[in-house]
């Protein structure tokens, strides 16, 4: 039975002694290494921009509730000082953030007692022109400004 021999690129067969070493890498070698190092530097640099956006995020949700809090404390101060509808942004201590409250008078009417008057505030923090929002609702007692829960 015959064999047959098949010629490779690195076959001695066509190598005289001293023309070429066997050390070394091929193009095909070399490409799918370029690749692979590739797509790893394309999944890092995602990964890297999704943690920044997760950041931004996160700091936003931490943030929003406190203001919210800050502000509704001090529409229970002044409230006199704010219309029915009010907005504003919170300056240059934090840039970017604004508020928007809406303020409406609610009425409870309980049977065996007189109605009960509340100040329902809808209290809205937006970061980046709403980019992000965060959305949080208080009840407070219309006569005396103390908070019903």
């Amino acid at each position: 039975m015959l064999k047959s021999v098949k010629p490779t690129l690195n076959s001695k067969l066509f190598l005289k002694d001293g023309d070429r070493s066997d050390t070394g890498f091929t193009l095909l070698e070399v490409m799918v290494s370029v690749s692979i190092i590739a797509i790893v530097l394309v999944s890092i640099l995602k990964l890297q921009g999704q943690t920044m956006t997760m950041n931004e995020t996160i700091r936003f949700y931490t943030l929003a509730p406190l203001l919210a809090d800050a502000k509704i404390a001090e529409i229970r101060l002044n409230p006199e000082t704010f219309d029915l509808s009010s907005s504003g942004d919170f300056g240059e201590d934090y840039p970017g953030y604004s508020w928007e409250a809406r303020i409406e008078e609610v009425k409870i009417e309980v049977m065996e007692s007189p109605e009960i008057h509340l100040n329902k505030i809808d209290m809205a923090i937006q970061f980046n022109k709403g980019e992000l929002n965060f959305s949080v609702r208080h009840f407070l007692n219309a006569e005396s400004g103390e908070k019903n829960e």
